[in-house]
């Protein structure tokens, strides 16, 4: 419900100014500058709110420290991006819907299944109002083309799916051993914060097919305090013996260059052990307080007898998704990371690769479709691919997942499940 004249700038606030807001307000400056300003910030880091505030004159009574700020404010724009830690959802969202703002939500929605079904129902009694979910893979031409292959029909209908994210030994080392995923207290589970993204991509692909049941298993086997070995380790890389030997060394791992979302001095290897020294970056890896999953299998059944299996693990060289989707009359491969998608027909010689057109922008140019998609559904009335109730499906199954993990592989009807948990809701709201 925008504020503003349509002939007016679209005006944007921003709630969690980190990275992944940078990468929506990157792709609206490409495709759509001079048509929105960003008109408030809450954000507790000053370098932040400087660079905001110096880009789009924002008044200094428009910059705020943080969500707790920015909701004692009336409305102050037509859209919000709210992009904080995941435990910093639920509030500022439930009164975005309130006041009325179109909203950009990054995923995960939620911290816990019950929070992210009550932003579900209450963004259905708001159903004039614009609420995206940040499931981004939706729009990349990756994986458009592979639903593009499937809905033609030209291998016949789809039994079968296996697909992988392979997270990345360093990537995993740095998000979720030492990082601000590591641990259920102040992220959700490992499953949810990474891999909601993979389940509505299955859900995307089949269509109209519901998840019917899932199962799933996994643990934290290696980066716990079972293999801390206190007599040659140290709680941090920079004072270990054998610092040199491990690949999940953070001197290492920051000094490569491979991950650049934490910003170090790292001109020299003394100003980099430095800054390591006092950074939980700097942590062994054995010595740690996570407590979420290393690695995770589950095994899904979908709406007319099609199954998947999706696993999720910290222990690969590279980061990348791949994906085998068995049909009656073929089969289509895929490696996000090369954009290859190879089509083979049964019975026949006949192999096609294909390689589709990135567009610009991160995620293989999906940040960038999801944003066209936003607004030209925004300015325009063209059908959004990402509703909210399409997202919190693919949320609950993640949350299922995870229930089952911690119950041994536990088979859940994922419908019941679901409607326990809007059960449970309603209880808390009456309550």
């Amino acid at each position: 419900m925008r504020m503003t004249n349509p002939q007016d700038l679209i005006t944007v606030s921003i709630v969690g100014a980190g990275s992944r807001a940078g990468a929506y307000i990157n792709a609206l400056e490409a495709n759509y500058h001079g048509k929105f300003k960003v008109v408030a910030i809450a954000e507790p880091r000053t370098e932040r709110q400087k660079y905001f505030q110096e880009k789009y004159l924002i008044p200094n009574h428009l910059i705020f420290g943080g969500y707790e700020e920015f909701i004692k404010q009336p409305r102050l724009s037509d859209i919000v991006i709210i992009a904080t830690l995941d435990d910093m959802h639920y509030v500022p969202v439930m009164d975005a819907i309130q006041k009325g703002y179109d909203i950009i939500l990054e995923k995960p929605i939620a911290m816990s299944v019950e929070e992210t079904v009550e932003i579900g129902e209450f963004g259905a009694m708001h159903s004039n109002q614009l609420i995206a979910v940040c499931h981004v893979l939706r729009h990349s031409p990756f994986f458009r083309k592979i639903k593009e292959i499937i809905d033609s029909k030209v291998l016949g209908n789809v039994i079968d799916i296996q697909h992988n994210e392979n997270v990345g030994y360093y990537h995993f080392a740095h998000s979720y051993v030492r990082g601000n995923w590591r641990n259920t207290q102040i992220s959700a589970p490992f499953i949810v914060a990474k891999s909601c993204h993979d389940l509505d991509i299955l859900l995307y692909l089949l269509g109209d097919k519901h998840c019917k049941r899932i199962a799933s298993m996994g643990s934290l086997t290696f980066f716990n305090q079972k293999n801390y070995r206190p007599d040659v380790m140290a709680p941090r890389c920079a004072d270990c013996s054998i610092e040199k030997d491990c690949p999940y060394s953070a001197l290492k791992i920051y000094s490569s260059g491979k991950i650049r979302s934490v910003v170090f001095d790292t001109s020299t290897e003394e100003t980099l052990k430095k800054e390591l020294q006092t950074s939980h970056y700097g942590r062994c890896v054995f010595a740690c307080d996570n407590d979420v999953a290393d690695h995770q299998v589950t095994i899904i059944e979908f709406e007319g007898g099609i199954h998947a299996t999706f696993n999720l693990s910290a222990f690969t060289d590279k980061i990348h998704r791949s994906i085998k989707i068995m049909c009656e009359y073929g089969e289509i491969r895929g490696i996000e990371t090369t954009k290859e998608i190879e089509i083979t027909h049964f019975g026949t010689n006949e192999k096609t690769v294909i390689s589709p057109q990135n567009l610009a922008g991160g995620h293989g140019g999906a940040d960038t479709g999801f944003i066209i998609n936003f607004m030209e559904t925004y300015l325009n009335n063209k059908p959004f691919d990402s509703t909210l109730s399409m997202s919190i499906e693919s949320h609950v199954m993640a949350y299922a997942a995870e229930e089952s993990r911690l119950q041994n592989g536990k088979m859940i009807d994922v419908a019941k499940y679901h409607q326990l948990i809007r059960d449970k809701t309603e209880g808390r709201k009456i309550g």
